[in-house]
């Protein structure tokens, strides 16, 4: 118990301690994180902030009530599972985009109209401009996919890595040792969505203009990280380390704004990023389906 206390206040401590006063300082929980450069390099560098707090908690322990973090890759004996982490969030988010667009079909924009247009209104350039520039809709899409099959997930996987030695390398092994793994990974997944309050009180992957904000989006992000939280607690269950977590979540941020690019109303607290209520439904399948095959 002492080890979970310390990572908790120790993660939670940096991180709120750091997006809150800034905030206000920036303006941002009024104008939004879009609004201030520094935002953006204050919550990439609190992705770092579990890993520290991992680190700590494990060490303030004595030797024999330390836990492996995970930090070994293990990769000979968990091929498949690396391989599911690298694959399975295209499909996840492809999926998501299907089922979004065909709940909405009037926000599809095949043409990316609507995306260059307001990429422009926010740089005071003529819509016609970066639209003139562009290649064709399916070339983008296919560059886009193929970044995120190849080489994105692997530079993702680094930051990711500073949040997953603490979710699933602390965190998960943690709280299984006073309850049960199912139970782990919910537990795990609804305190991993709180910790990113701040930042969706900003307007992180949701915005701000949808009924019931903050309120609303920070339990969408909660429910969702719990969902994603059954997958990469099932990963770290199976292969014993974080690594195919941190590429997994890796994998997932290269791809989980797809979508945007043929959405005329842009992200929305449903949709399109798999992130989102119905966009999300496809990632909550496969939570279940994770979590039913933890002990």
């Amino acid at each position: 118990m002492k080890r979970l206390v310390i990572y908790l206040a120790i993660t939670f401590g940096l991180t709120w301690g750091l997006l809150i006063p800034a905030g206000f300082a920036l303006g941002t929980f009024t104008n939004g994180e879009n609004s201030s450069v520094a935002m953006f390099g204050l919550i990439a560098l609190s992705m770092f902030f579990p890993f520290v707090g991992a680190l700590i908690a494990n060490f303030a322990c004595k030797p024999e009530e330390r836990i492996d973090l995970g930090w070994r890759p293990l990769v000979g004996r968990n091929v498949r599972y690396y391989l599911a982490a690298w694959f399975v969030p295209a499909a996840i988010a492809l999926l998501g985009c299907a089922v979004f667009f065909a709940a909405n079909p009037q926000w599809f924009d095949p043409s990316m109209q609507a995306f260059f247009e307001t990429q422009a209104a926010a740089t005071g350039q003529s819509a016609d401009e970066p639209l003139a520039q562009m290649p064709p809709a399916p070339v983008m899409l296919a560059s886009a996919l193929v970044s995120s099959l190849t080489i994105a997930p692997f530079i993702n996987m680094v930051p990711a890595f500073g949040e997953e030695l603490g979710w699933r390398g602390m965190l998960f092994p943690t709280l299984a040792e006073h309850m049960s793994e199912r139970a782990a990974a919910l537990a795990s997944g609804v305190i991993w969505g709180l910790w990113h309050a701040p930042a969706i009180a900003m307007g992180h992957n949701y915005g701000m203009g949808y009924a019931g904000f903050p309120l609303a989006g920070i339990l969408t992000m909660t429910l969702m990280c719990t969902a994603m939280a059954c997958w990469l607690s099932y990963l770290r269950q199976r292969t014993q380390s974080a690594w195919p977590c941190a590429l997994a979540h890796g994998a997932f941020n290269a791809v989980a704004n797809v979508g945007l690019v043929f959405c005329t109303v842009g992200q929305t607290l449903f949709g399109p990023s798999p992130l989102g209520l119905v966009a999300g439904i496809p990632l909550l399948a496969l939570g279940v389906f994770c979590w039913l095959r933890l002990s």
